[in-house]
């Protein structure tokens, strides 16, 4: 099992064999993964720094499951990869964060969003087109509450920063280049792979 030292404003990405997570796995895919299988099936944030895949002080996490949660991330032999942004949240960014984060706590999941992103797999090849139009802000799942924790966490001068560098519309604005309600577990990890100089992978 990896072990990793997360840091508050991290984002956490697992890959679970369960049946589900295969499922979501299946949802994920699209015309651009050019028949590469996906990786994440799961997401969520750091809230508190500390280890993952150990019994040393853990981080404290907040994830959309069931109900949104806040505490260690339990791993039952799923596999972890971390990330963080480049460069790293200011201390305004990560209290907006945080404070962002810690507001889903007790949410209820909004499953019937899964629905919907498979109906634009099915529809339009996994083509963003329902999902851009999902916004219901008190219903997360996992994808959503990530991707829109940290896209409440950017300040101007990031954004403008990756306007200059020469990023263009979604990728200008958004944190993992979507739009929260379209986000995936696996669109984003393959966004901060993608592009190294705005999220580094934590090894």
């Amino acid at each position: 099992m990896t072990v990793l030292y997360a840091k508050r404003g991290d984002v956490f990405f697992t890959h679970s064999n369960t049946l589900l997570g295969r499922v979501i796995r299946w949802g994920e895919q699209d015309k651009t993964d050019k028949g590469a299988a996906s990786w994440a099936n799961h997401t969520g944030v750091v809230v508190e720094a500390g280890w993952i895949g150990t019994t040393l002080p853990q981080a404290t996490v907040v994830e959309a499951l069931w109900k949104t949660r806040r505490g260690p991330l339990v791993l039952n032999g799923t596999d972890v990869r971390i990330f963080r942004p480049v460069p790293a949240w200011t201390e305004q960014e990560l209290q907006v964060f945080v404070t962002t984060a810690n507001g889903y706590v007790g949410a209820t999941y909004g499953w019937w969003k899964l629905l919907v992103q498979l109906a634009d797999k099915q529809l339009f090849g996994g083509r963003k087109v329902l999902t851009t139009g999902l916004y219901r802000d008190d219903r997360p799942i996992c994808s959503y509450l990530a991707a829109k924790v940290a896209h409440s966490a950017q300040r101007a001068q990031r954004v403008a920063n990756r306007f200059l560098a020469g990023y263009r519309n979604g990728q200008g604005t958004y944190a993992f280049g979507v739009p929260p309600q379209a986000a995936d577990p696996d669109t984003m990890m393959d966004y901060c792979l993608a592009h190294p100089d705005l999220w580094r992978e934590v090894l």
